[in-house]
């Protein structure tokens, strides 16, 4: 609703957004207020803390807010000047002096370096460089009170953009920036509110957009996922698109014949998607080969169901990277075997249970998603698979043993342990390793020693609960070694001699790294071969 017809209305059309000191927000209201001389405009702010009600006042309803205290009155003249893109990059890249780089492109420079410290030789030259807008390919304009595109013709080689925490409110000033500067392929409109674009705008604009390849929506305020669907149609193509820190707790299905029809990264980190059928719901996505969950309140990763030798071909049938990190995910086990489904899964990232460690949930992820390659940005060696699949191997080889007496409680168990009938065709049956229940286990095992520079061999008979760590003391002590250099260890497994599992955690016992009688522990150092 508008009271009166003034410049103000003009100046300030419905959806603005404002900004006074630090605190930005949207005007909903433009008019008179009872009671009150002038014109006042309404104000949803982004923060709820700075207004005061609700809209209504003395009992007269103005305006809505989403949060009962975020709407406060207050005069035009309030409000500060806007700029457009235009100026705002002349104010910031144009006037070279030595103080004149500019401190964002520093610290997103400093940040792709990772270093403490954005030091280069040729300072003086990129400085020259920014100040001439024609040889610019990124710019940032980040907190500037940017409402408009202005006249944008001279940026011919900008690829980059960074719009994030501006004024800008609606999908036609973006498409205004697009279309004059058609080198532009990453916008960042992080931290903003942009109306929610009409068939008709979206038809009118959506050729402004044909060679963006990422947007960046971070906090952007979306609650509904058709808002976003909407807003997509602007750009069909786009092959990366972040809404993290978005409060949307509910997804349905994409028609990828109208949007994300390239879309090959997903950002939803720190949104509210808490239950995971909510993100099958994004599994026809073929494209997609990132797909960033972290911090999203996830328990469960649950599935579709197929064969236990088969992999899902419709779901998700492209993805090769999920990060899951710090989400409290009960059960690793069960959402490791679920994730072996993926037909694609290369890389994961996760977060150990809260029970659990890291060598634990590395030894659980390797073994039970059959193509996992990267975990936590590290690449897994073969000696690291090897050792996670034979320590699975013999873990389960009791379960396996009792499930094989019968055809239908076998196949629940392949159910649960997608992966161990490929562990059986690596390894053979695990049967030996099952201890029978009439045969006293002793609890001393016969190991080899065996020094791999001098060739000294040690047999003896160790407990078979020793700690890592008490076993290096002793071989340390025993082969005369300098304690201020220790070997690292590793054992080999007498029955399958290509088998080394390294034993790097010290606190575990020789029962944890199921070392058996005759098995040869190797002691070597890290240059050694």
């Amino acid at each position: 609703m508008v009271g009166i017809m003034d410049d103000t209305c003009i100046r300030y059309p419905l959806g603005t957004r404002i900004k006074i000191g630090d605190n930005c927000g949207t005007v909903h209201y433009v008019g008179e207020v009872l009671g009150y001389q002038g014109t006042w405009l309404g104000i949803e702010w982004d923060d709820p803390k700075r207004g005061k009600h609700n809209g209504t006042i003395d009992g007269k309803h103005y305006f809505y807010t989403q949060h009962p205290t975020a709407g406060s009155f207050i005069r035009p003249g309030k409000v500060g000047p806007f700029e457009s893109l235009e100026e705002a990059a002349r104010d910031r890249y144009l006037g070279y002096s030595e103080n004149a780089l500019d401190q964002q492109l520093l610290r997103e420079a400093q940040e792709s370096l990772q270093a403490s410290f954005f030091e280069v030789v040729g300072m003086d030259k990129l400085a020259r460089k920014q100040s001439k807008f024609e040889q610019l390919t990124d710019v940032s304009v980040d907190n500037c009170a940017v409402n408009s595109a202005g006249y944008l013709k001279e940026f011919t080689m900008l690829t980059t953009l960074n719009l994030s925490h501006t004024l800008i409110w609606n999908w036609e000033i973006v498409a205004d920036i697009c279309r004059q500067i058609p080198s532009l392929r990453n916008l960042n409109l992080s931290c903003n509110r942009l109306v929610v674009p009409s068939d008709l705008e979206i038809s009118n604009l959506a050729p402004a957009f044909d060679n963006l390849r990422f947007i960046n929506l971070r906090e952007c305020g979306f609650k509904n996922w058709s808002d976003v669907m909407q807003t997509a149609l602007l750009w069909p193509y786009i092959e990366s698109l972040s809404l993290q820190g978005n409060p949307i707790s509910e997804l349905s299905v994409v028609d990828t014949t109208k949007i994300f029809k390239n879309l090959k990264e997903l950002d939803l980190h720190r949104t509210k998607l808490f239950d995971f059928d909510q993100v099958c719901k994004l599994s026809n996505i073929k494209t997609l080969e990132f797909l960033n969950l972290m911090e999203n309140g996830i328990e469960v990763i649950k599935l579709p169901e197929c064969e236990s030798d088969a992999k899902l071909l419709d779901i998700f049938s492209g993805l090769e990277h999920l990060n899951i990190f710090h989400n409290p995910i009960w059960n690793e086990i069960d959402a490791f075997n679920e994730l072996d489904k993926l037909p694609k899964l290369r890389q994961l990232n996760k977060t150990p249970h809260l029970k659990s460690d890291f060598n634990e949930m590395f030894v659980n992820a390797v073994a039970m998603i059959s193509n996992l390659q990267v975990l936590n940005k590290a690449q897994i060696s073969p000696e690291e698979r090897r050792g996670a699949e034979y320590d699975i191997w013999k873990k389960y080889a009791p379960e396996w043993l009792q499930a094989s007496l019968k055809p239908e409680t076998l196949k629940e168990f392949y159910k649960k342990h997608r992966t161990y009938s490929l562990l059986l065709k690596k390894y053979g049956s695990p049967a030996e390793f099952i201890p029978r229940t009439n045969i006293k286990v002793s609890n001393l095992i016969k190991i080899r020693v065996l020094h791999s520079e001098t060739g000294d061999v040690w047999e003896k008979k160790f407990p078979r609960m020793i700690t890592v760590q008490t076993l290096l003391g002793l071989i340390i002590k025993r082969f005369h070694m300098d304690s201020d250099t220790a070997p690292q260890l590793c054992y080999i497994d007498h029955k399958h001699p290509e088998l080394v599992v390294p034993m790097d955690n010290l606190s575990k016992t020789l029962d944890f790294y199921s070392l058996q009688e005759n098995d040869t522990v190797l002691v070597k150092w890290q240059n050694s071969m």
